[in-house]
């Protein structure tokens, strides 16, 4: 008790100190701009030496730092000037400081007779020199701020804040913990942020770390990897021709280098790098991709980037500019524009350090629970790079237009009535809500089925689903409850159970969503989906290995997975009961097969590596599963073993080509009913996602065992140029050849649903004169930037060929 009654005592004499330091401390602002025509200078570097506080300037050439008040010494330095170091007595609570950078002396590129360019001996010894060096690094931390800036036309924005044409929609601001282990695990843990007033703090997430890293081999920019100047074989990918050496004293001696591709068969960089010739590292690049890296809209890039040297040995980015600008004209009519700038500040490194693995079992970008609380004191006193006046004017004219949009010029009210009504639409696809799926839907067993489905955590390590919902044209309620417990920290292993009276489905249930069958059902009568009733419940065991990865809205999962389940259910039949479709006519849905009612009682097993069927992780991974049932052991009115597999591998053949392989197969021992029956998946009113058939019938083959095989080589874009769409894409369209190839069988111990007096028979491959399934056809990527149209060709149970046209998402 002692203890306690001595720090209450003590409390306001803490709280005096704490306030005269805070009070002791002086921020420090200015510009710097260049000696010779005044321009402001961006990226300088601002250190107040002995100390560990420091800044960059913005693209306008300012700066902000705090300092201890007191006598400092302040170094500016920035690649190509004089780096200058000025004495400073920091007394008040504000000190301006401007400054002048001389340009350094420059020299131009010696003459020498020799096979090959200065630039490409002094890159050789630069890429020697990582090499040397490259197991070396293996983790470090740092801080990180990130502000993201997305700005457009007046007329797109519906706001007008001043005289000019560009006005800022958006700002997102962070400061976060930065880990990094090799080969290629980021982290990063928000700890403050703040955004503007039309964004939600939820969706604030920005955090630019080192994972773009033009120092590394590679470096992904909107999902395109492009491989950089300081790549291994750079030598064999660039050409490097030294420009211009600058030499002052008391700095190093920098090379700048200029960077082109040797060719325009790889994803590669243009521009400039500028490497301390001393040390063999580079300071900075200015680059841009070069025309194999597609970018919509024709859009323009430009990745700056600046590197430090930690400790003689550890080259790191420090600080980091990727401006993006596009501007879309659709039909000549309207052109809207968008400008995007990332601006980010890597200090405080710690190299070679232990960490903790859980680190890395959680999302690349986590928000800590004390950046909830916004911290004013905490973004003044840790400034590094200062807001442009323009940024700092739109953080109130956006607050300005959320509070009193019809006091804002340029805003329309349906524009503001529509922008309300997407909001209020988007929270569904969020929790706790579990979508929009789950709220409306239409499939011809259904009708119109109305609901809601909720899911959050309960407890820290206990998370809860609830859904309900009705289908007016069946008549039947629907529900589901379920509890989640994890049981670590990570939550990588965890133990639940649900229980549930669902409409289920037995086809694959990621080849056509839920969504996809509503809009069509809705529009033209047809339903993909196989159905059938299930009551009972479920209760699984999950391990999770890996960093959780994004999968759609806030959906994480970790990209390999082992999971046990057992699981009981009362199986029945489902009807056709909708009849109503826009624009299908008088042309009824297709039956839904009956299946063989009864009580299953199952067991099994589902092992995912770096496997999703929302989403691909990498170019190789598989899924395998198996599910056991047997009236002996588990009791119910079904026995029988399924195995089931699929995988995925994507390869490079040239730089420019890829080829894609998807293999997916099941077998099936016992007297499988016909609810776990597979079906041969394919195409659905002229749509088609990957790996299905293109030319099959909906649901046109099934069998208790199955294998099907799909290449597609895309040759990139084989005549550039040809085929673009003026204004809107710089890049012609991608040729794609496509081959698959199906079979599907029974075995004789297979049970079929009854209909009347006998059974209800279901096609398979094996049954026809064929016995496979084949077809092949051409593709074309990018017809439009976002879609692709295929025509295939279907040579299989069939009197001649026959050809069909699909359209699908871009790839």
């Amino acid at each position: 008790m002692k203890p306690i009654l001595l720090a209450l005592l003590f409390l306001p004499v803490l709280a005096a100190a704490a306030t005269a330091q805070d009070a002791a401390r002086t921020v420090v602002t200015g510009v710097v701009t260049d000696s010779a025509g005044g321009a402001p200078l961006r990226f300088v570097t601002v250190r107040a030496l002995g100390t560990t506080v420091g800044g960059m300037t913005n693209s306008a050439g300012r700066f902000a730092i705090r300092l201890p008040r007191g006598e400092h010494t302040l170094e500016f330095s920035l690649v190509g000037y004089a780096t200058v170091r000025c004495d400073l007595s920091a007394r008040g609570d504000t000190v301006r400081f401007d400054l002048e950078l001389r340009p350094a002396a420059v020299r131009g590129a010696e003459v020498v007779v020799s096979a090959e360019d200065p630039g490409v001996k002094l890159m050789r010894r630069v890429l020697a020199r990582k090499a040397a060096q490259r197991d070396s690094l293996r983790t470090y931390s740092y801080m990180l701020y990130t502000k993201f800036v997305a700005a457009t036309d007046t007329l797109t924005a519906g706001r007008t804040d001043a005289p000019r044409d560009t006005t800022i929609v958006s700002i997102f601001e962070s400061y976060s913990r930065g880990y990094f282990r090799r080969p290629a695990d980021y982290f990063n843990e928000i700890v403050q942020r703040r955004q503007s007033a039309n964004v939600p703090p939820q969706s604030n997430f920005v955090a630019f770390g080192t994972n773009l890293n033009a120092y590394d081999d590679v470096v992904t920019i909107l999902g395109e990897e492009i491989a950089t100047p300081f790549h291994p074989d750079a030598l064999d990918y660039y050409d490097f021709v030294l420009e211009r050496t600058t030499d002052a004293a008391g700095t190093a001696r920098i090379a700048r280098v200029r960077v082109e591709p040797k060719g325009t068969a790889r994803r590669l960089f243009t521009g400039w790098v500028n490497i301390d010739m001393d040390r063999l590292v580079p300071v900075s690049v200015e680059l841009a991709p070069n025309r194999a890296v597609r970018l919509p809209f024709d859009a323009a890039l430009s990745y700056d980037q600046r590197f430090e040297e930690i400790g003689g040995r550890f080259v790191v980015p420090t600080g980091m500019r990727i401006y993006s600008s596009l501007r879309a004209e659709l039909l000549w009519l309207i052109a809207p524009r968008l400008d995007v700038t990332i601006e980010t500040v890597a200090y405080d490194y710690h190299c070679n350090i232990p960490l903790d693995d859980g680190l890395f079992d959680q999302r690349r970008v986590e928000v800590s629970p004390e950046a909830e609380r916004f911290d004013s004191t905490y973004w003044f006193d840790k400034a590094v790079l200062p807001l442009r006046p323009i940024e700092a004017e739109a953080y109130d004219a956006i607050q300005r237009a959320r509070d009193n949009p019809d006091s804002v010029n340029g805003t329309s009210l349906i524009g503001q009535f529509f922008t309300d009504l997407t909001r209020q639409v988007a929270r569904f696809n969020r929790r706790p809500f579990t979508g929009l799926d789950d709220i409306a839907r239409y499939n011809r067993v259904n009708g119109v089925y109305l609901g809601l489905g909720l899911r959050d955590d309960v407890l820290p390590w206990l998370e809860g689903s609830l859904l309900g919902g009705y289908g007016f044209a069946d008549r039947h309620g629907y529900g589901l409850a379920g509890l989640k417990a994890y049981l670590d920290a990570d939550k990588r292993v965890s133990l639940g159970g649900t229980a549930y009276r669902m409409l289920a489905r037995r086809d694959n249930p990621y080849v056509v969503g839920t969504g996809a069958i509503t809009a069509l059902a809705l529009l033209t009568g047809s339903d993909y989906g196989d159905y059938y009733y299930a009551n009972g419940g479920e209760a699984a065991f999950q391990i999770g290995f890996g960093q959780l990865q994004f999968i759609r809205r806030d959906q994480f999962e970790r990209p390999s997975t082992l999971r046990f389940f057992v699981r009981q259910e009362q199986q029945r039949s489902a009807g056709v009961h909708a009849d109503f479709s826009l624009f299908g006519g008088s042309a009824p849905f297709r039956d839904n097969p009956p299946i063989v009612p009864g009580t299953m009682r199952s067991f099994g097993m589902e092992f995912n590596w770096n496997y999703n069927p929302l989403r691909r992780f990498s170019r190789f991974g598989f899924h395998v599963a198996a599910e056991f049932a047997d009236p002996k052991y588990l009791g119910g009115d079904f026995r029988f073993e399924q195995f089931e597999g699929a995988m995925h591998l994507r390869m490079s053949t040239l730089p420019l080509w890829r080829l894609d392989l998807r293999a997916s197969g099941g077998y099936s021992v016992g007297s499988v009913p016909a609810q776990k029956f597979f079906s041969l998946e394919s195409a659905f009113s002229n749509t088609a996602s990957e790996g299905v058939f293109h030319s099959m019938h909906v649901k046109e083959f099934y069998g208790d065992r199955f294998a099907a095989l799909s290449l597609e080589h895309n040759f990139g874009e084989v005549i550039p140029g040809v085929l673009r769409i003026p204004n809107i894409a710089s890049f012609g369209i991608e040729f794609i050849l496509l081959a698959n190839i199906g079979w599907s069988g029974f075995s004789h111990d297979a049970v079929f649903a009854s209909e009347g007096s006998g059974r209800y028979s279901l096609p398979s491959t094996d049954a026809t004169r064929d016995r496979f399934y084949y077809e092949a056809g051409i593709g074309l990527n990018r017809v439009l930037l976002f879609f692709r149209v295929d025509i295939t060709g279907r040579f299989s149970q069939v009197e001649r060929p026959r050809f069909y046209f699909t359209i699908s998402g871009g790839l």
